[in-house]
């Protein structure tokens, strides 16, 4: 990827595009960029307290990627951090915490508006339902987290075709579609973070399942056996 310099950790203050850097920045002192064309996959390491991690996204337009980037330094010039946009929304390549508390404040802030992206698609069933299932997946390179709506008709045919007792407390045995936030973005905030992935993601797993079952459960008419189930998947 010719046009795509790395991007040095220090540097003025403002707000730059990848344009504006040159390919003579130290590479031991920047995030450098990986590009694999066929599949559209961008490979990067980045710094996390004194150790580097490394980050893998897939499906990444390189026009979109080059043309759209955005990096922001703060006032000592420390980066602070890289996006672009990707498929129309804002895609987060890599942020900068400050410290232990402040990367728990911005992944409560995040896991929150995810939840709430989850929770108005959840409003928007008008069927009545008999089970919301959260399923959530991590194995640190990858995270996954999402919702599914089982309604009472869905239910029956459950019931009569399952094999097994609880067959309807699974969420495979529904035909509806996952309603998801924005996993890319969950993945690099939690994998920027201090500690491992896998934690991250656990603490905002927490706070994203009690922030729908606070506010998504009301507003959704039940059955009676109406069950609220959060697992974790294989």
């Amino acid at each position: 990827m010719s046009e795509l310099y790395s991007i040095p950790l220090i540097y003025k203050a403002g707000v730059y595009s990848a344009a504006e850097f040159s390919k003579d920045i130290d590479s031991d002192n920047a995030i450098s960029f990986d590009y694999d064309a066929q599949y559209q996959m961008l490979t990067y390491d980045i710094p996390v307290g004194k150790d580097w991690r490394g980050m893998t996204l897939y499906n990444v337009p390189e026009d979109d990627l080059v043309r759209m980037l955005r990096v922001v330094y703060g006032k000592d010039g420390t980066l602070q951090n890289i996006t672009t946009i990707l498929g129309g929304h804002e895609t987060l390549l890599y942020i900068r915490y400050e410290n232990e508390e402040h990367a728990r404040q911005e992944i409560r802030r995040f896991a929150i508006q995810n939840a709430d992206a989850i929770i108005e698609q959840i409003r928007q069933c008008t069927d009545v339902v008999a089970r919301l299932f959260i399923e959530y997946y991590c194995d640190s390179d990858n995270m996954d987290y999402h919702a599914v709506i089982g309604t009472a008709d869905q239910m029956e045919t459950v019931r009569q075709k399952g094999h097994y007792d609880d067959s309807c407390d699974y969420a495979g045995n529904y035909p509806s579609e996952n309603l998801e936030g924005d996993n890319e973005m969950l993945i690099v905030m939690m994998r920027c973070a201090a500690g491992h992935p896998c934690e991250n993601f656990r603490y905002s797993v927490e706070i994203m399942s009690k922030h729908i079952e606070e506010h998504a459960l009301s507003a959704i008419n039940k059955t009676e056996d109406f069950k609220y189930i959060c697992a974790e998947y294989d």
